[in-house]
């Protein structure tokens, strides 16, 4: 990547809260982390309740992982949009089969930087990625969105439907609005990704007055629902 097309993604990325880069990931790559995945993925224990789907900490069960979260190609890329080096969390794999594995609009309050690479075509029908273009800067309007809770931003004036190619990755900030329709087709929708938000307790510290007040928010109301 040269200067211009690392400073238009910077000024994409500080605009828009994302940005996606075509191709990214070679096919033998896509294929690895796909097979590896599945691999570590496979042993995992059976769950229940709400995203079952979504599988986290490949990287304490496979150092390719390890290796590609905390040196893979993207993170200087990462370092240059965020404006600091990334702080590596966990390393996950997402699989979209049925229906009901939807995750609803939200953000997260958390600074850093997500990376989601697609393992498969991901388009509208499949489940693919939304984001609501400019809302990381507008948190407090969007503080109340919950990813376990339906809220309908299908006609919002900054809705962007990221639809991906194999290959295809998306770096965005945790604070950007996004989320993921269900799955109509009859094929898995899946992708890989990488959360570099650093120690929670850090983040937790710097959150501003208001975010403490959502979060609080969030939590009184999944818990009041859990008791309902």
């Amino acid at each position: 990547m040269n200067q211009a097309e690392a400073a238009e993604h910077k000024a994409n990325f500080d605009r828009d809260g994302y940005v996606i880069i075509r191709q990214f990931v070679t096919k033998d790559q896509v294929e690895e982390i796909c097979r590896r995945a599945e691999a570590v993925t496979s042993k995992f224990p059976q769950t229940e309740g709400m995203f079952t789907n979504v599988f986290k900490g490949l990287e304490r069960s496979d150092d390719f992982f390890k290796e590609l979260l905390h040196n893979g190609a993207h993170v200087p890329i990462l370092e240059t949009l965020l404006g600091k080096k990334p702080e590596p969390t966990t390393a996950s794999f997402f699989t979209k089969s049925k229906h009901a594995e939807e995750i609803h609009p939200h953000s997260d309050a958390m600074k850093g930087g997500v990376i989601w690479i697609a393992i498969d075509e991901t388009n509208r029908e499949n489940g693919c990625l939304h984001f609501i273009k400019g809302s990381h800067l507008r948190e407090e309007e969007f503080a109340h969105l919950s990813p376990s809770e339906a809220n309908d931003l299908s006609e919002h004036p900054d809705l962007v439907e990221a639809a991906m190619k194999p290959g295809d990755i998306v770096m965005f900030r945790p604070t950007t609005v996004h989320w993921s329709g269900p799955n109509h087709e009859a094929t898995t929708r899946r992708g890989f990704n990488c959360f570099y938000v650093g120690d929670p307790s850090e983040w937790y510290k710097n959150l501003t007055p208001e975010q403490l007040a959502a979060l609080k928010k969030k939590k009184s109301e999944a818990a009041a629902k859990a008791t309902a």
